[in-house]
C-alpha cells in the first residue's frame, strides 16, 4: 500500500499537470482564432471605412460592427478558464490586449467623428487635434502589437517549460 500511494499521488499530478496544458492550449487556441478572425474582419472594415465617403457610415462600422465584434471577443476569453498562475496571468494579459485593441477602435472613431465636425475656418486648432489624435493613435496601435506579441512569447515560454 505505502509504493501505491505515491504512484496514485503521482498519476494524480500528472493528469492535473495534462488538463491544465490542454485548457492553456484552447484558451490560446481560441485567442490566435479571435484574433486572426478579427483582423480579417477589420481588415475589410477599415478598407469599407477608407474607400466610403459618407462619415457617418463609417462611424456605423466602427460603433455598430467592430466594438460590439471586440467585446464578443473578450466574452469568448473571459469564459475560458485555466488554472495556475501563469495561466491566468497570460488570460489576463490577452484580456488587457483586447482593452487596448477597443481603445485604438474607439479613437479611430473619435478621430472620424473630428473630421466630420471639421470646421474649414477653424485653422491650426482642428490640425493640432488632429495630429494629436493621429499620435495617439500611432502610440496606441504600438501598444496593441506589442501586447500582442508579449502574450504569444509568454505562451511559447509556458510551452517550453520555461514558465512553470
Amino acid at each position: 500500500m505505502k509504493k501505491l500511494l505515491p504512484l496514485l499521488l503521482f498519476l494524480l499530478l500528472t493528469g492535473c499537470t495534462q488538463a491544465d496544458q490542454e485548457a492553456l492550449d484552447e484558451l490560446y487556441d481560441a485567442f490566435e482564432r479571435n484574433h486572426d478572425e478579427l483582423e480579417s474582419e477589420f481588415s475589410d472594415m477599415l478598407s469599407e471605412v477608407e474607400d466610403g465617403g459618407d462619415r457617418e457610415a463609417q462611424l456605423k462600422v466602427i460603433y455598430d460592427e467592430m466594438l460590439p465584434r471586440i467585446e464578443d471577443f473578450r466574452r469568448t476569453i473571459h469564459n475560458y478558464t485555466v488554472t495556475g498562475t501563469e495561466h491566468e496571468q497570460l488570460k489576463e494579459e490577452m484580456l488587457t490586449y483586447i482593452d487596448s485593441l477597443e481603445t485604438l477602435v474607439e479613437l479611430n472613431g473619435e478621430f472620424n467623428r473630428t473630421v466630420i465636425s471639421y470646421n474649414p475656418l477653424g485653422g491650426t486648432e482642428f490640425k493640432e487635434e488632429v495630429d494629436d489624435l493621429l499620435a495617439e493613435i500611432e502610440s496606441q496601435e504600438n501598444l496593441v502589437e506589442e501586447r500582442y506579441n508579449q502574450i504569444q512569447e509568454k505562451y511559447e515560454s509556458l510551452n517550453s517549460g520555461e514558465g512553470s
